[in-house]
């Protein structure tokens, strides 16, 4: 809506329109675009002023416009008036500017002498103007201490230049041949056409790529016509951040535009994936702009303002790189869907997350659902002391029992044990479920999975699965559920933040992005019967059960798992190690491994542990 503020100098003479009225008449028709109008208010009119009016400012891509005129002042014949133009430039905000609108009198008729400098004072024939976004540098991705977690890499920009090709046949060969699409060499050839002097980009090789094809002694770098920029793009500290939890940047998809939202464009880089898409905003701040003026060919002849772009905001997470970096080359040579979590025992933070294969799109370290098997014995043990029995409560393990009417076997038939401590270190399947039939019923597991808060929103500041702990329907789902089968699904990050909980004796949530709201959980302490109990268990799975001889070092606290799913003969099994050394407390499952969790997972975590042992 158009705001007019005149004072009326002058009277006209006679019947003719008067300054104030016609200044106030062109405004409103410049706001409403009125072709009709704008040509009768205006001294020699140009055939299309509506269309050159609307044509100046399309670049701006305002979404409103709002116009006030100050006060006329005449001299004889003519006369001016000052013109504020309030612009709401998307992402930006408001922007205003002042410019001058000239008036001249015929025969006692006031009309507006037109000139570009009507909209802004640097205007000059022919030219527009355009509003260019200036992001600010994007802001880090750090983990434990304020140490990065993005790092530079280097780049080079394959462009070309219209006044080097001779020829295009030839440039458009090499072009495609070093990985550029037909339609970006056509685009960029076009444009080089259009622009013969000026650097018209086509891709984007990483510096190995680029030396790859032979660098500056290759066809692509010999070819007149090419172009080349060094520069450098971010990329995470290690091909398992970038594969997963901190992501990567990439161009802009139709949908992530339609998604973000102006000031973002079809040119921009955004987070992909990982912490760099959750926290786009966050990272990249609010661009600034620049209102240029820029001539019919696009050349750039002057600024008429600059507005100062908002810097992001770092991330900072909890992960360790020397952590993450250890854990990585221990699972490098794990083969299929595989996972690591490494949880500090003293303060509850991610200190690594790996998930396999790198090239997998799913994070199965946060976000995976696999039957934890039974390594959910700790919370099927938490519940059986809580019910009055101990370590050295009496036991037995027979090769094979039934329950609810289905058989249920241990991996390894029968085992001699004569208490709970033998059968969990033996990892015993009858014994627990017998011990479940006699002290348990099916709001022992849900209270137990509420206690340890499984299946409450994870509030880390990072989507992770929460864990999923049904009551058992019948006799048979109790006897599945207490060996960590049946409906219950727990992921890595879950049972590695068990066994951090077991270990601090207190349960507290899993954190990871500093300031989201689990930092502000405070730590639940366990039953101590319940924590020295279980410690117990658990160191001797490592001297003489079924994680005894996997290379694991010494003070090492564990409970394996071995966990039976789909169909088939043999079914296939997810095997599973879970526990603690140190502050670090951990958990890792190989799906369909064809194996037990000892022996399987043993040598995977021991050489992670061993990794970390010169530090601490």
């Amino acid at each position: 809506m158009t705001t007019l503020s005149t004072s009326l100098l002058a009277s006209c003479t006679g019947h003719g329109r008067d300054a104030a009225t016609t200044v106030a008449a062109f405004l409103t028709a410049w706001q409403g675009n009125d072709a009709a109008a704008l040509s009768s208010l205006v001294d020699h009119p140009p055939p299309d002023l509506a269309a050159t009016l609307a044509g100046i400012t399309a670049g701006l891509h305002a979404s409103s416009v709002s116009r006030s005129s100050g006060p006329v002042t005449l001299h004889g014949s003519t006369g001016q008036t000052t013109v504020v133009s309030s612009y709401d430039l998307p992402g930006l905000g408001p922007w205003r500017i002042s410019s001058t609108l000239g008036l001249v009198e015929h025969s006692g008729n006031w009309e507006v002498a037109w000139s570009p400098t009507a909209v802004a004072p640097q205007l000059g024939a022919g030219q527009k103007l355009k509003l260019v976004y200036d992001w600010p540098a994007r802001a880090d991705i750090l983990g434990a201490g304020g140490a990065p977690l993005t790092v530079a890499q280097p780049q080079v920009v394959v462009g070309v230049e219209g006044l080097r090709i001779s020829d295009p046949a030839a440039l458009r060969a090499v072009l495609t041949s070093a990985g550029a699409s037909p339609a970006e060499v056509d685009t960029a050839l076009s444009a080089a056409t259009a622009h013969p002097s000026f650097f018209e980009p086509v891709l984007v090789l990483s510096e190995a790529a680029y030396n790859a094809l032979g660098g500056d002694q290759s066809a692509l770098y010999r070819t007149p016509g090419t172009l080349f920029r060094p520069t450098s793009a971010r990329a995470a500290l290690t091909p398992g951040l970038a594969a997963h939890l901190v992501g990567a940047t990439g161009p802009i998809t139709a949908a992530e535009l339609a998604q973000l939202g102006p000031p973002y464009d079809a040119s921009d880089t955004v987070g992909q994936s990982g912490l760099e898409a959750v926290y786009e905003k966050q990272l990249a701040g609010r661009p600034g702009g620049r209102i240029l003026v820029v001539d019919p060919s696009g050349r750039t002849s002057s600024t008429v303002a600059a507005i100062a772009p908002v810097a992001g905001r770092p991330v900072l997470t909890s992960i360790d790189p020397a952590v993450q970096q250890a854990a990585e080359a221990a699972m490098a040579a794990v083969p299929g869907t595989a996972a690591l979590v490494a949880v500090s025992v003293s303060t509850g933070q991610v200190l690594a997350s790996v998930s396999n294969p790198e090239t997998a799109p799913f994070d199965a370290a946060l976000s995976g659902t696999f039957p934890p098997g039974s390594t959910f014995k700790v919370l099927t043990s938490t519940a059986l002391f809580g019910a009055g029995l101990s370590p050295g409560s009496p036991a037995s393990c027979p090769d094979q029992i039934v329950a609810g009417g289905r058989p249920f076997h241990n991996a390894g038939g029968e085992h001699p044990v004569s208490d709970i401590l033998g059968a969990f270190a033996e990892s015993c399947n009858t014994a627990f479920i017998q011990l479940a039939e006699a002290r348990l019923n099916a709001s022992s597991f849900t209270a137990v999975a509420s206690l340890y808060g499984l299946g409450q929103t994870v509030q880390m500041g990072y989507p992770a699965f929460a864990g999923q702990v049904p009551a058992p329907t019948d006799g048979a789902d109790l006897a599945a559920t207490a060996i960590g089968q049946g409906g219950v699904l727990l992921s890595p990050l879950n049972m590695a933040t068990v066994a951090a909980d077991v270990a601090r004796g207190a349960v507290l949530p899993a954190r990871l992005v500093s300031g989201a709201p689990d930092d502000r959980t405070a730590p639940a302490p366990l039953p101590a019967p319940t924590v020295s109990g279980l410690q117990t268990m658990m160191a001797a799975v490592v001297t003489s059960g079924t994680a005894a001889g996997t290379g694991l070092p010494s003070g090492t606290y564990a409970k394996t798992g071995t966990a039976e799913y789909g169909s088939g003969n043999p079914l296939p099994t997810d095997a599973w190690l879970m526990g603690w050394h140190g502050d670090v407390a951990f958990a890792m499952v190989e799906e369909d491994s064809h194996g037990d969790g000892g022996p399987v997972d043993g040598p995977v975590v021991a050489r992670f542990l061993d990794a970390l042992a010169p530090t601490g």
